[in-house]
């Protein structure tokens, strides 16, 4: 991170800015990079996921003790749990999509039968290919015949038939894990930042061999790590954020919610959806009951946000203020669950972008720190990640946007 950017980044008057601290080497932490070259976090490509060294860099850094209780209430494939895991803490996970949900847990399974599972990956992906019986589930915003070739559709739904057919359900998870994460592969789009993309790819590899090799990575994570149950636990829900029912049980809070990129993840992890559920009217029904950070979000705020900040930025917004209202709102809702669940003295480490629109950045770090003192905790500081000028073409920028860890403590 370059001084100036992060200089720059800083609008001097505004509350909160005292506390900004410039902290790079976080900077590769809180994106997915890392997680490339580590087994089982690489299992599906989730790019909003964050590394397992930032969470165990953030738990000695808050100085929470090994067997303490972490939350994480935007999960996404689970890192937080994972990371959690492998050092002795039990965690608890939710996420409003059922995929996170489903490759979380997956990742945090343990105690496989190697020889059973080497002898289901050979019967998966030796089996003789028949025409399946089951259907897509309709997007709505693609078409899955362009979308796929004949073959490669064909093909993922058998193979899904097969798979769920697994009776060992550790077997299965692991499976269908390994199919889920080569549907981009097998397609013909391409995740372009919060969009997908359709594009003519050239010799698409058949699914069979995508899945074997997937299958066959994967396998060798877990032969060279299967470690025996611990006396922790860590799971994933599918919940909500905004409305967890829980009171005092946590020590600790490591999360990352959307950031307010108008980004649609229903849409962007649509493929893998189509695969997971049985209908449109699903995937349809988590889209109204996700954070509203985009477009096509329900807009109406029940409850005023208690932010000044927020309140001077939302004069200057020309596009969207409704969307960029309710995307805090919701934040708000977010804050107070996690601020219930916490025990007293608890502490909490939110990774969280900036935004930039036209004219005008959102610092969406000051934001949440206000927000979060006025509901009862203490913004301790703000850890800047990164600072750079944003790449949304057409528009003048008004300064560079930062990637921050707001440290909390109730």
């Amino acid at each position: 991170m370059k001084s100036d950017l992060f200089d720059l980044s800083i609008t001097k008057d505004l509350p909160y800015s005292e506390r900004l601290i410039k902290k790079p080497q976080y900077m590769d932490l809180v994106t997915f990079a890392k997680n490339k070259q580590q087994p089982i976090y690489n299992w599906f490509y989730y790019k909003e996921g964050f590394s397992p060294e930032l969470v165990w860099d953030l738990l000695e850094k808050l100085g929470i003790k090994k067997g303490s209780n972490v939350l994480d209430p935007f999960c996404g494939t689970g890192n937080t749990l994972l990371a959690c895991k492998q050092l002795d803490y039990n965690a608890i996970g939710f996420d409003i999509l059922p995929l996170s949900a489903f490759i979380s847990n997956t990742k945090l399974q343990s105690e496989y039968d190697i020889e059973k599972l080497q002898n289901a990956i050979h019967e998966i992906t030796k089996l003789k290919f028949g025409k399946p019986s089951s259907q897509w589930a309709e997007l709505g915003f693609l078409n899955i015949k362009t979308v796929f070739s004949r073959y490669a559709r064909d093909d993922l739904l058998f193979f899904k038939e097969k798979i769920l057919d697994v009776e060992d359900e550790k077997i299965r998870n692991f499976l269908f894990l390994g199919l889920l994460s080569i549907v981009s592969e097998a397609s013909n789009t391409k995740k372009d930042g919060g969009v997908l993309r359709i594009v003519q790819k050239r010799h698409l590899a058949p699914v069979r061999y995508l899945l074997k090799n997937r299958l066959r990575r994967m396998y060798k994570d877990v032969q060279r790590n299967n470690p025996n149950e611990t006396g922790t636990t860590a799971e994933s829900k599918v919940g909500d954020a905004r409305y967890l029912n829980l009171q005092e049980e946590f020590d600790a809070c490591i999360t990352s919610p959307p950031y307010l990129n108008f980004v649609d993840y229903t849409k962007l992890y649509g493929l893998e959806l189509a695969l997971l559920l049985n209908n449109r009217e699903e995937a349809q029904k988590i889209r109204k009951r996700s954070i509203r950070s985009f477009i096509c979000a329900e807009s109406d705020v029940r409850d005023r946000v208690n932010s000044k900040i927020l309140d001077a930025t939302l004069e200057r917004v020309k596009q969207s203020p409704q969307i960029v209202e309710c995307y805090f709102y919701d934040i708000q809702l977010s804050l107070q669950s996690i601020f219930n669940a916490l025990k007293k003295k608890g502490k909490t480490a939110i990774v969280i972008g900036n935004t930039c629109l036209p004219e005008i950045t959102i610092d969406s770090d000051i934001i949440l720190a206000e927000m979060a003192e006025n509901i009862g905790f203490k913004a301790k500081e703000i850890w800047v990640a990164n600072a750079r000028w944003c790449t949304v073409g057409g528009i003048t920028k008004e300064k560079p946007v930062r990637e921050s860890i707001v440290i909390l403590e109730k």
